[in-house]
């Protein structure tokens, strides 16, 4: 059921928006609202210079993906839940969808 409230997907681990469950159901819902947050302290290890290198080239080809259906990626950084409830406060969202965890 289409409504006019924002959801967010919160993207994590899964950056393509082709076959991405989340994506896919929030937008049945209604407005999206792409959120990517940057919470290296919450990892069970220290981002090294690789994976801070292909985080920056796939967050970038994230944002012309969705620059492309009309989205707009907020990056965030700090304590994922507290990101998380200052996004919903600020937009209206009554809901978080995201990839499952493995």
């Amino acid at each position: 059921m289409k409504t006019d409230l924002p959801t967010i997907v919160w993207f994590r681990s899964d950056l393509r928006i082709s076959d991405n469950p989340a994506l896919c159901a929030a937008s049945q819902k209604g407005p999206v609202i792409p959120l990517f947050i940057w919470s290296p302290d919450e990892e069970d290890f220290a981002p090294g210079g690789a994976s801070k290198w292909w985080l920056h080239h796939s967050l970038t080809k994230l944002e012309k993906s969705l620059d492309r259906i009309g989205g707009k990626l907020i990056l965030k950084t700090g304590t994922s839940l507290e990101v998380l409830k200052s996004v919903l406060q600020q937009t209206g969202a009554q809901a978080v969808f995201l990839e499952p965890s493995l």
